[in-house]
């Protein structure tokens, strides 16, 4: 690490390269209910109390340059959360880990922290898919899926109300489902899906539940089931990788 992190210059004064660190982390149970800019809030926070030296951008109203990948819907956990963070000078990734998990509050942890290559695209627009488990209500069982999760992905089509910006509109899902498969434990009926995510096609884990519940004949409660995402991934050659994996600077 720099023997002095704030080195550098004004924090107002532009970056002297381009040196930008994914970071992996976690949104657990105590802030599943708070959204995305106040996510961003709180790393911003973090971040200044962690004394990190953040770039920020220019212009009258400076801000600190960083971007979140793919936010979560509210209610949901995650164990695959990213944000790019643009710094000023270089700082250990131990360093900046670290440094946040002091600060950081109950239930978001960071795990991993990977200082990017040149050229590599920003995390929003790098995702392709994610992966996700769904623990579903008491009516449903491990073997109620078993027995019916073969036909449900046989369909052409699996069809659903989708939100778009301005209304409703039913949807085929199926080529967005990669993987469907029973998960269930000691705790009860789960599915695992891995599905496609992103600006181009994105999917969200209660549609592909309501979908199911519906090939069921179910009442599909929105409010009943909970989600955590596992990760998210890129796809490079044909192959899913996470977002902080083949990314790193040599």
């Amino acid at each position: 690490m720099d023997k002095d992190i704030n080195c550098g210059g004004s924090y107002l004064e532009p970056p002297k390269e381009r040196i930008i660190y994914r970071i992996k982390f976690t949104k657990g149970e105590e802030v599943k209910y708070i959204g995305h800019l106040d996510v961003m809030r709180i790393f911003q926070r973090a971040i200044k109390r962690a004394d990190l030296p953040i770039a920020y951008s220019q212009g009258f109203n400076p801000h600190q340059l960083l971007s979140f990948a793919n936010p979560l819907t509210l209610g949901t956990t995650s164990r695959g959360e990213y944000g790019d963070f643009q710094f000023r000078v270089r700082v250990e990734p131990n360093e900046i880990k670290e440094r946040l998990n002091n600060t950081l509050p109950e239930g978001i942890k960071v795990l991993d922290v990977v200082l990017l290559r040149d050229k590599v695209a920003k995390a929003m627009a790098s995702i392709s898919a994610s992966t996700y488990i769904a623990k579903l209500e008491s009516q449903v069982t491990s073997e109620i899926i078993d027995k019916n999760l073969s036909g449900f992905l046989a369909q052409k089509e699996i069809n659903v109300m989708k939100k778009t910006k301005k209304n409703f509109k039913e949807t085929n899902i199926r080529e967005d489902i990669f993987e469907l498969k029973n998960a269930s434990d000691e705790e009860g009926a789960k599915l695992f899906m891995f599905v496609a995510s992103g600006s181009q096609r994105n999917l969200k884990p209660a549609n592909v539940v309501e979908g199911f519940y519906n090939y069921l004949g179910l009442e599909f409660d929105k409010y009943e089931i909970r989600y955590e995402r596992i990760e998210t991934f890129r796809e490079e050659n044909g192959e899913y990788m996470g977002l902080a994996e083949g990314v790193g600077a040599v």
